[in-house]
């Protein structure tokens, strides 16, 4: 035999560098989520060579991929993967031969570039055993190319699954290719106790029978019929669609030519206004040539006189007693302007005085007994809480307020300037610390304020529907509906969807709560007609694939009448309805839950109910919470019930928000108390008023020096004249100034004006451009074009004109003729839409896609109908094809290779005894569907030519053949269960096993699995699973084989005796088992295994260990 030896996983889920050893039978045990089934998915993924083939005994759903192995997928949202970048994962078995004495890997190496981009190669290595070298450069794992070229006794290289299953099938005994389906059946199979479904899911594989082309061929004649009347009313509104162009057309050639009118008239503007910039300009450089000789005649007379005025200085330099003059001038001047300087900061210091002392009684009133805000009064409370707090410092807030506004009444006097600024910093420490509690709260305050307001919104809109008698549903049941009425109008029909809430009305109010608890959801379903529910389903896929609405109930109305009645003693009997498919519907949900007065009999009954809302289902006793049932949505009398909660709330909230609304304004208007802003300015501005005594006695001092200078007359005398000179030159640099700025200011017009012209030159280049453009687009049409210009222009100037067609507002000529073009357009567009909806057309609904409405339009008239009687003759003829070669030759087909697959497995089962029994597959025609079974077997269908519909086997299956045609091909309301089961070749076949006793006696395992335990039951599926493995191995072509059977979560409600059995009888087979099962298996199947090995996992990474007995 060639055994499984060991197993190398490297990036394999949780398991980042893990080699397993295996024995001729070993146990894999360990809690769930450890990795057991990780591991046999591994096995599985390198012999059965497919990416998407994993085992569904431990995640039925089949959820488990390939990317989620190699990138280790956690399930979390923000972390769906433990791997990320670029990964390689190995997963490599090692067999050894035993009659050659060797070893031999099979393996598989992967490399992942992202999540869902997977390159899977597998190989085969003889005269090798695992080792981490193969695999890994030190710690790096090697990528696909790395390990190819790493390690030469690579004898074969798979790119693909039909290669990689060539090489397994060979080096493992050149075995039959059911290998590959036998493998994960075994791993998936699962505790079962019918016969028929042990076939379905381990015997008999599903073959699918196509009988779509036999539907369609039944349908030809039906859409033939319907065709004529369809092209009708197609080119109708194609023919529509078609006048709404050329309207559209129409409009779009008068905007055309309204911007050839306005590029034109913005063309002539543009060189009216370069005409008149050059008039302007030159106007400019003439006045500038005249204010460039007067400024010379100013800077002539200037130098003059500044000559004079030097001389006499000169002289008086010589004087001391006039430079002393000059020096007590100085500084007075020097001394004044530092005066004015420290005014201005006393006047901001008087402001900042003022303000903080109206603060500080602001405060002194808001803290004091007197206040009867609410806020304020709890801002106090917060004040002096934290005021006791901080008495240890010896500082008290309100005596420190009181100390302030006292000391700011007495700046005017003498002060102590020190003492103050301590007091400013103590108030603004304590101003500050309350901002910053008081800021927090008004944020929080906002907080709710705004969830609040959010859901008053909500509850004032849902008070307007509910006063227009309309309940809120879940957004999905609301676009739902909508659509469907939208649909519903637009193909005429009158009948409208509802929400089968409405359609209600409860006759004894004492049940509400329980009816509306039991019904849940499913009070919004949508119900319309039975001939309806076609188009309203399709217009629910419609908008589930637009990702608009899931999880919304639609109720099929169809064959309900057997639910006229509701059952006394249920819900449904304390339900009524005008509509009568509400009615039906409701008694087919509710007459199965029984009402009971007291909630001792729930459990006489499957499925019931009190009046409190004490539900039993499922042998479960439930209180439901009343947030289910305290809405109501049943009946007339939930709008008022609903009407009355919802106001009922909106008052409590508007209360609410009132009530926030005055604490955030008391807030704001403490916080402007507590601003700093004052009182940090009077902190640094204090030093002023020292300041300005200073100088007010420096000040007098230095006039009363000047004044003494100033009594030498001759001295008075030259200065006098001085003064004068002075002033007449201050008067003529002013001057000169101001002319000079006019000058530079006329140069700079003078460059503006040439910037805009230049401006303009572009522009006027641009717009010539644009109006010889739209001139040559216009073709023949220019004359008319301009001949419809001049005549609009008329008399008027362009700013006019353009004002008329194009600016003036609230309309202009272009506005309404673009306004009148939407129109067009717009009605065009609808005739699409509802062309493209009707008739599933995929063109564009716009401009560019009317040549394609066009196109069909014109297919439609030019065409000519063909000869439907000819084609519904030809249809039926291809039906009958069909229905003979596609699908009774295949069912018989299937059945015969099942019966086949029956022998063989008998065959194998023929040679294995278990406690004295063997077993024997039963199959026969179907009870049910023996008429079926006999007509599908009877071999006549095949040989002889003969019409179905005619002749001898007509008439010897007539009433099935039209009875199963019919089912299969005629009526389109066929569900998709009865299609598969009509098309599934098992559904013909009965099963059963026969146990055959070693005495000769024989039973039936339908009837004897009645008496058994489930445990029991099992064995003959245990028993018949390893006879397939062994005769697959037996009749292998090449040689030695395998003998590998992997199970999973194995001999599930087997008790101890039963397991020791069946592993004793597997034991006796030429297999190699490896089983995985829970810890609590391993003191009934451990002993009977070579090797047992622990799975473990601590959530980062998985590993395996050898189990020990303790005993």
């Amino acid at each position: 035999m060639k055994k499984l030896t060991r197993m190398k996983l490297i990036n394999w889920h949780r398991f980042g560098n893990c080699t397993i050893d295996f024995g001729d039978s070993t146990l894999l045990s360990g809690e769930n989520g450890a990795g057991k089934s990780t591991l046999l998915d591994a096995i599985q993924f390198v012999i059965i060579c497919s990416t998407g083939n994993f085992n569904k005994a431990a995640h039925e759903n089949g959820k488990r991929k390939l990317t989620g192995y190699i990138r280790c997928k956690t399930g979390k949202e923000n972390q769906p993967y433990e791997r990320t970048g670029e990964i390689s994962a190995h997963v490599a078995l090692e067999f050894y031969e035993e009659s050659k004495d060797k070893y031999f890997i099979i393996g598989a190496v992967v490399d992942s570039a992202s999540e869902g981009q997977e390159t899977t190669v597998r190989y085969l290595m003889e005269n090798t055993r695992i080792s981490d070298d193969l695999f890994l450069y030190g710690n790096q794992v090697k990528s696909i190319a790395e390990f190819r070229g790493s390690n030469i006794d690579i004898r074969q290289w798979c790119k693909t699954n039909v290669e990689a299953r060539r090489m397994v099938t060979a080096r493992l005994g050149r075995i039959e290719d059911k290998f590959f389906r036998l493998i994960p059946k075994a791993l998936a199979f699962k505790p079962i106790d019918d016969i028929k479904d042990f076939v379905y899911s381990y015997v008999l594989d599903e073959k699918e029978v196509n009988i779509d082309v036999l539907r369609e061929n039944v349908r030809t004649y039906q859409d033939m019929e319907r065709t004529l009347d369809n092209v009708k009313k197609r080119m109708k509104k194609l023919k529509k669609i078609q006048e709404l162009y050329q309207r559209v057309q129409e409009r779009i050639e008068k905007d055309r030519m309204y911007e050839y009118f306005l590029k034109r008239s913005e063309l002539e503007l543009v060189e009216g206004q370069l005409s008149n910039l050059e008039t302007a300009r030159k106007n400019e450089e003439i006045r500038l040539s005249q204010a460039k000789t007067q400024l010379e005649m100013l800077q002539k007379e200037r130098s003059e006189k500044q000559e004079i005025a030097t001389n006499i200085r000169v002289e008086l330099r010589h004087n001391q007693e006039f430079v002393a003059l000059e020096e007590e001038k100085k500084e007075l001047k020097r001394l004044r302007d530092k005066r004015q300087e420290a005014l201005n900061e006393e006047t901001e210091l008087k402001k900042s005085v003022a303000q903080a002392a109206r603060d500080c009684e602001s405060l002194l009133q808001t803290m004091g007994a007197g206040n009867t805000s609410r806020y304020s009064a709890a801002v106090s409370t917060e004040m002096s809480q934290s005021a006791n707090a901080e008495n240890e410092t010896g500082v008290d807030f309100a005596s420190c307020i009181r100390e302030y506004r006292k000391k700011l009444q007495t700046l005017d006097g003498d002060i102590n300037v020190t003492e103050i600024k301590s007091l400013t910093d103590d108030v603004i420490h304590f101003k500050q610390m309350r901002y910053g509690e008081l800021q927090e709260e008004q944020a929080q305050l906002k907080i709710r304020l705004n969830q609040n307001q959010t859901e008053w919104e909500k509850l004032s809109k849902k008070i307007n529907k509910l006063k227009r008698k309309k309940l809120t549903y879940p957004s999905g049941v609301e676009l739902l509906v909508e659509s469907v009425q939208e649909e519903f109008a637009g193909i005429g029909r009158e009948i409208q969807p509802g929400v089968l809430c409405e359609m209600l009305e409860i006759k004894d109010e004492e049940w509400r709560n329980a009816i509306e608890e039991y019904l849940n959801t499913q009070r919004f379903y949508v119900l319309v007609e039975p001939e309806n529910f076609d188009i309203a389903l399709g217009i629910y896929d419609r908008l589930r694939r637009e990702k608009k609405v899931y999880g919304v109930g639609l109720i099929n109305t169809k064959d309900l009448e057997k639910y006229d009645t509701a059952p006394a003693g249920t819900l449904a009997e304390v339900v009524t309805s005008q509509n009568k498919y509400a009615r039906q519907y409701s008694n087919m949900l509710l007459g199965k839950v029984q009402m009971c007065e007291r909630y001792e009999d729930l459990k006489k009954y499957s499925v019931s109910i009190t009046k409190g809302c004490m539900r039993y289902q499922n042998c479960v006793a439930s209180a439901i919470k009343p947030e289910v049932f305290r809405v109501p949505f049943i009946g007339k009398n939930a709008f008022t019930v609903q009407l009355a909660q919802a106001e009922e709330e909106f008052q409590k909230l508007s209360e609410t928000m009132e009530n926030q609304e005055k604490k955030l304004s008391d807030t704001k208007e403490i916080l402007g108390l507590l601003s700093t802003e004052s009182d940090v300015d009077i902190k640094y501005r204090l030093d002023v008023i020292a300041t300005l005594r200073m100088l007010n006695k420096s000040i007098d001092k230095c006039e009363e020096n000047i004044r003494k200078l100033k009594e030498n007359s001759t001295l008075i005398q030259k200065q006098l004249q001085l003064d004068e000179l002075e002033k007449m030159l201050r008067g003529l640099d002013y001057t000169i100034s101001s002319d000079t700025e006019k000058i530079g200011g006329m140069r700079a017009r003078i460059q503006d004006l040439v910037a805009r012209k230049q401006t303009l030159l572009e522009k006027q280049i641009t717009g010539k451009s644009e109006v010889t453009t739209l001139a040559a687009d216009a073709g023949e049409r220019l004359n008319s074009w301009n001949r419809e210009y001049k005549e609009a222009l008329g008399v008027r100037s362009i700013e006019q004109f353009q004002s008329e067609y194009f600016y003036k507002l609230p309309s202009n000529k272009r506005k309404y003729n673009s306004e009148r073009c939407q129109i067009a357009k717009d009605n065009m567009i609808n005739a699409m839409v509802e062309y493209k909806t009707e008739h599933d057309f995929g063109a564009a609904a716009s401009l560019d896609g009317f040549p394609e409405f066009e196109a069909v339009y014109e297919r439609l008239k030019n065409s000519e109908l063909l000869d439907y009687e000819e084609k519904v003759q030809s249809a039926h003829k291809a039906a009958e094809t069909e229905f003979h070669e596609q699908f009774l030759a295949k069912l018989q087909e299937n059945m015969k290779l099942a019966q086949g697959e029956f022998k063989e497995l008998n065959k194998a089962l023929k040679g294995i005894d278990f406690s004295s029994e063997r077993y024997e597959f039963q199959f026969m025609p179907s009870k049910k569907y023996r008429n079926y079974y006999e007509m599908i077997m009877d071999d006549f269908n095949v040989t002889q030519g003969e019409s179905l519909f005619s002749g001898i086997f007509h008439e010897a299956h007539k009433d099935v053949i039209e009875e199963l045609f019919e089912q299969l091909s005629v009526s389109g309301d066929n569900s998709a269960q009865a299609l598969d089961e009509f098309t599934d070749y098992r559904t013909y076949m009965d099963y059963d096993i026969k146990i055959i006793h070693n005495d000769g006696t024989y039973s039936y395992y339908s009837k004897v699995c009645e008496e058994k335990s489930g445990g029991e039951t099992q064995t003959p599926f245990y028993v018949t699973v390893a006879a397939s493995f062994v005769q697959l191995y037996s009749n292998n072509i090449g040689g030695e084989a395998a003998g590998l059977v992997l199970f999973d979560e194995a001999f599930n409600n087997m008790d101890d005796e039963r397991i020791g059995g069946v592993l004793e009888f597997l034991r006796r087979l030429p297999l190699q088992l490896i089983i995985a099962a829970p810890p609590d298996k391993i003191q009934y199947i451990g002993p009977a295994m070579d090797e047992v090995m622990l799975v473990m996992t601590d959530q980062k990474q998985s590993y395996v260990e050898e189990y020990h007995n303790a005993v």
